[in-house]
C-alpha cells in the first residue's frame, strides 16, 4: 500500500564530517527520502554539493531514494544530466533560473526521473495549470532558500492549499512536498493545507535521538489544531 505521507531527511542539516553514517541512521529511522540541496552561490548565497557526493552516497546506499533540489541558476540540461546520472530519483528546479521549464521538465522524465517545479514564497502557482502533464512533484518553498533553521513563513500554507485545489480541477494528483520550518508543531498544518512530503533538516538531524524525533513527527501530523 502506498503512503500517503513521507518524510525527506535535509542533508543540509547533517553532520557533513559523517555524511553517510548520517545518512544510514536517517533511513534505518525510517526517513523515505534523502533531500539533496544543491546550491551555487549565485541563484541563493550559499555553496553546497556536486554530483560526486550525490554519487558517492548513492553507491553506499542504491536502495534509498535521492530528491536533488536544485538552486542554480541557469539550470541547464547537463547539470541535470550529472545529478541523474549520479543517482537522484527526483529533480526539482525553480522556474526562475530556466528559460524553458517545459523542455527541462520534460528532459528531466526522459532521464527516468520525477520532475518537479519549486516555488519560492513569492513564486505564484498559476503556471503550474500548464504543465500539469510533466510535473510529478511540486515543492513549495515554506522558507526563503539558502540555509537551514528558519521558522515557516504562514503565507506558504495558503499556497500549498491552492495547489492542491487546483490540482483536483485539473484532475491531477502530484505530489506536493513543502521545504522550510518543518517540525513537530508545524508539519500537521502543512498536511491539512495539502502536502504529502514532508522535508525536515534541523527537526529531524539536529535531535540526538532520530527515531523518536520521526515519531514526534509522525505524532505531528495527527494532532489536533491548536485554538488560537
Amino acid at each position: 500500500m502506498e503512503k500517503r505521507y513521507s518524510f525527506a531527511g535535509s542533508i543540509l542539516s547533517a553532520d557533513l564530517l559523517r555524511l553517510g553514517d548520517d545518512v544510514g541512521e536517517a533511513l534505518k529511522a525510517g526517513i523515505d527520502i534523502i533531500h539533496f540541496d544543491v546550491m551555487d552561490y549565485h541563484f541563493v548565497p550559499n555553496l553546497t554539493f556536486g554530483p560526486m557526493f550525490l554519487k558517492a552516497l548513492h553507491q553506499r546506499y542504491p536502495e534509498a531514494v535521492f530528491d536533488v533540489h536544485l538552486m542554480v541558476s541557469p539550470v541547464t540540461e547537463e547539470i541535470v544530466d550529472a545529478y541523474a546520472g549520479a543517482g537522484a530519483g527526483m529533480i526539482s528546479f525553480h522556474p526562475e533560473a530556466c528559460v524553458h521549464c517545459d523542455r527541462m521538465l520534460s528532459h528531466i522524465r526522459e532521464l527516468g526521473v520525477q520532475a518537479g517545479l519549486v516555488l519560492n514564497p513569492g513564486t505564484p502557482p498559476q503556471m503550474l495549470r500548464y504543465l500539469w502533464d510533466k510535473l510529478d512533484f511540486v515543492l513549495v518553498m515554506t522558507v526563503n532558500p539558502g540555509f537551514g533553521g528558519q521558522k515557516l513563513i504562514p503565507a506558504a500554507l495558503q499556497k500549498v492549499a491552492d495547489i492542491r485545489r487546483m490540482a483536483a480541477e485539473a484532475n491531477v494528483r502530484p505530489a506536493i512536498e513543502v521545504d522550510g520550518g518543518v517540525d513537530a508543531q508545524t508539519v500537521g498544518q502543512c498536511a491539512r493545507a495539502g502536502a504529502n512530503i514532508f522535508v525536515v533538516g534541523s527537526a529531524f538531524f539536529g535531535k540526538a535521538d532520530r527515531p523518536a524525533a520521526l515519531s514526534a513527527l509522525l505524532a505531528g501530523l495527527v494532532s489536533p489544531v491548536k485554538e488560537a
